[in-house]
């Protein structure tokens, strides 16, 4: 029977469980600042009075026994800060090893506030405000629940993502950062409280449940797959995948697609040519049945040019990405979605940008390839080519309308599929 951890009011009110009789009793705490030993620590810190001061050379960590089952945990913290530079930095939690684990980011303060950035298996997800002020407590819960993880803060609750963590062996380190370019270290703060609690405690606010969440993503290490709105009945399967363009049109094609099919979004691009992620690219096709995958990889491949990426490479990018999608969904019908125009930036466009032969060099070497491999192809170049009026004028964007000619184009190439079957 599964317990659920509730808060009331402020977050560090004393929490109580329901156990299989009925009785209230203390959720298992695994690890407690007040009293738990750390697993190692750097710099130069005490802990008075269950309390530990921190400065920017200072750092502790958590073993990694106090999280037996990644998938379920609860982090809770309380800090409070002393001066605030403008531009400093702060990694509140980092359990990160290569592109595994997790972590927790704050960073280019200022009077207002700072992004507070999720990664996860190296990808950097949410940035939900981190309002932090000279002598005030901030309130943060990590909670990961059945590998839905949700960031709070100050009993407010930022996105929520149904992520699988991927396992390691490291220890969580608090207050662990390497400031870029033009930021300090957070210097002066306390860590006044932080407990870290197991597999059978799951962290609601007043009002939710596993019932109430909306999971809109579900991911994995390196990729991340936006999920559908949940329907009555059971519709086909779009999977749409492609960067920044694709996330210009893929509102207007979702809900072109409403009622017929549920659409699925990963935005994403494969941009060097030394490893293609075969692994990432079956799972995130493997995310529901899918009867459709549409794959472009974008204006990110503007750096392809012939003296640093062979045809042969391109080619391999190509078709590595083909088979991996099949792999993952070996039911799904794949359509090639050639990249549109690079243009001339300025307003109003009235030609092609300069990389644009890269981009006909990129179309031509993945249709032969889409060819070889009996795929479908839909030709957005083709749509696009001859309404530069259309583009943003960045040199790789649209406007509203060539947004909505790509949607419909799309939606009638997967609506004849799947009228035929074929």
């Amino acid at each position: 029977m599964k317990k659920w951890l509730t808060a009331a009011g402020a977050m560090w009110l004393a929490l109580t469980l329901t156990g299989r009789a009925g009785q209230a009793r203390a959720p298992v705490v695994l690890w407690d600042l007040a009293s738990s030993p750390f697993a190692a620590t750097s710099g130069s810190l005490a802990r008075v009075e269950g309390r530990v001061r921190m400065d920017g050379a200072s750092a502790f960590a958590i073993p990694n026994s106090a999280f037996p089952d990644p998938s379920c945990f609860t982090i809770e913290m309380e800090i409070r800060f002393g001066a605030l530079p403008e531009q400093s930095a702060l990694c509140v939690l980092d359990q990160r090893v290569s592109d595994t684990g997790f972590a927790l980011e704050a960073l280019k303060w200022g009077r207002v506030g700072s992004p507070l950035t999720t990664t996860l298996n190296g990808i950097a997800y949410a940035r939900n405000s981190f309002r932090a002020a000279s002598n005030q407590v901030w309130r943060l819960v990590f909670a990961v629940r059945d590998g839905a993880v949700a960031v709070y803060q100050n009993n407010v609750a930022g996105p929520q993502y149904l992520l699988r963590i991927t396992p390691n062996l490291a220890p969580v380190w608090i207050g662990r950062t390497t400031p870029r370019k033009g930021q300090t270290r957070v210097a002066d703060y306390d860590i006044l409280s932080l407990k870290v609690y197991g597999p059978e405690t799951r962290y609601y606010l007043p009002g939710e449940s596993a019932e109430t969440m909306k999971n809109g993503f579900v991911g994995g290490q390196g990729w991340l797959v936006r999920l559908p709105v949940k329907t009555a009945k059971p519709l086909p399967n779009i999977l749409y995948y492609g960067d920044s363009i694709s996330m210009g049109y893929g509102d207007r094609f979702t809900e072109l697609m409403k009622d017929k099919t549920s659409c699925y979004h990963w935005c994403h691009f494969v941009g060097g040519v030394d490893h293609f992620p075969s692994a990432a690219f079956e799972a995130a096709a493997s995310v529901a049945p899918f009867d459709i995958i549409i794959f472009n990889n974008g204006l990110h491949s503007l750096h392809w040019a012939p003296d640093k990426v062979t045809d042969a490479q391109i080619a391999h990018v190509a078709r590595s990405m083909i088979r991996a999608f099949r792999k993952g969904a070996p039911h799904a019908r794949l359509i090639w979605a050639t990249t549109t125009p690079h243009t001339a930036k300025g307003r109003p466009v009235n030609g092609f940008g300069e990389l644009n032969p890269i981009v006909c060099r990129i179309n031509a070497l993945t249709d032969a390839v889409a060819k070889e491999e009996g795929i479908e192809r839909i030709d957005l170049y083709a749509l696009l080519k001859d309404r530069l009026d259309l583009a943003a004028g960045d040199q790789y964007h649209w406007s509203a309308e060539a947004y909505r000619m790509i949607a419909e184009a799309l939606r009638e190439r997967c609506a004849a599929l799947l009228r035929t079957g074929n």
